[in-house]
């Protein structure tokens, strides 16, 4: 709820340009943020907001004025820790806006089905999909976009039983 109030203030003082902007510099800090040291130096009594806020602002390379209002707010009521969740809500965003998805595929394919896979997708869709290999030791393979809510499984034992239980109706 909180993170949805935050991501939608966000995204509605920002133009597309600055969206895209305001996007990279929250990755940049979301995956910053997973390092202890870094949440215990912004989480500091002993580090002024304004400091933080210029850290920030620095880390991110990032010096839109409304980013960096947008990081006071968060410092302001504490609220640090909602930054992954931000991050994600504005990637939603930024690829609706763009048209463009990530996500990827588990298994062991080649080039080109993953080539034919992207496309597959892409048509279906009517977006541009990129699809990243994670090499598992599956007897089969796994897709996910997450922003589409795409996932689907080919696993070869089902296929299996798919094409016997065929056999048997044509039977």
């Amino acid at each position: 709820m909180i993170v949805e109030k935050y991501s939608k203030a966000l995204i509605q003082a920002l133009n597309e340009e600055e969206l895209v902007e305001v996007y990279e510099a929250v990755a940049k800090i979301a995956l910053i943020s997973k390092d202890p040291k870094f949440i215990l130096l912004i989480k500091s009594p002993l580090i002024s907001i304004e400091d933080k806020v210029k850290i920030l602002s620095e880390l991110a390379d990032c010096k839109n004025p409304k980013f960096i209002n947008f990081m006071r707010i968060v410092l302001e009521n504490k609220r640090v820790d909602i930054l992954k969740d931000i991050h994600k809500r504005l990637y939603a965003k930024v690829s609706e806006i763009k048209n463009t998805y990530a996500g990827f595929v588990e298994g062991k394919i080649s080039d080109e089905t993953l080539k034919a896979l992207e496309e597959k997708l892409a048509k279906k869709f009517n977006a541009t999909i990129k699809l990243y290999l994670k090499e598992k030791d599956l007897n089969g393979i796994k897709v996910f976009v997450d922003v589409l809510n795409v996932e689907f499984a080919l696993v070869e034992e089902r296929i299996k039983q798919d094409i016997i239980s065929q056999i048997l109706k044509a039977i």
